[in-house]
């Protein structure tokens, strides 16, 4: 290989593995809505602040201002939440079983469930089903699951640091070894015979 054809292919190979680090990776598991609402509807683990009890946060959007949404997890009967001025609704579910139930802020409504599931716990894959108005006075119907809880770091976090650590290393050697080749003939083509001495 010549050098401009080595360094294009080195350049080539550096900023796709770039990209592919920098692009923006494929969106968690976080309890999506089905059909053309998977943006609508957010499920994620929280833990309510002062509590040790777990609960999900559920997000969504699209409702009509101020009308009432009937939430449902899973066998737990349906719950009347009232949409914000915007038409969203942010609510923390936590299990009636839990010993102190966060108390709700301005923006947030907390909804103690009374049969989470097994064990009276939240399980992962219970429905989380959210009926209302849209703005246009149409029934809109949202559909998303409790997703799995976190368990740590794994391969997919380590994945892009490992990628980025090792396009480093090849680019410290390919310089180290440029840079020394370049060095060697530079001597070379400068280098002065002796001059006599008197």
């Amino acid at each position: 290989m010549t050098p401009s054809r080595l360094r294009r292919s080195a350049l080539v190979l550096a900023a796709s593995v770039l990209g592919s680090v920098l692009a923006p990776g494929v969106a968690l598991a976080d309890g999506p809505g089905y059909g053309g609402t998977a943006d609508s509807l957010t499920v994620q683990w929280r833990l309510p602040a002062g509590t040790t009890a777990e609960g999900l946060a559920v997000y969504a959007v699209g409702f009509k201002s101020g009308s009432p949404v009937k939430l449902r997890v899973g066998a737990a009967a349906e719950r009347p939440v009232v949409a914000d001025a915007a038409g969203a609704l942010r609510v923390i579910v936590v299990s009636a079983a839990a010993a102190a139930t966060p108390a709700a802020t301005p923006d947030t409504t907390v909804l103690p469930v009374t049969d989470p599931g097994a064990a009276g716990r939240l399980s992962p894959g219970t429905s989380v089903l959210a009926v209302g108005q849209t703005p246009a006075g149409a029934l809109r119907t949202l559909v998303g699951s409790v997703p799995p809880p976190e368990a740590g770091r794994g391969l997919p976090d380590v994945a892009p640091w490992a990628g980025a650590a090792a396009v480093l290393a090849a680019a410290a050697i390919w310089t180290r070894r440029r840079g020394g080749a370049a060095l060697s003939r530079a001597t070379l083509r400068y280098r002065h015979p002796a001059r006599h001495r008197a």
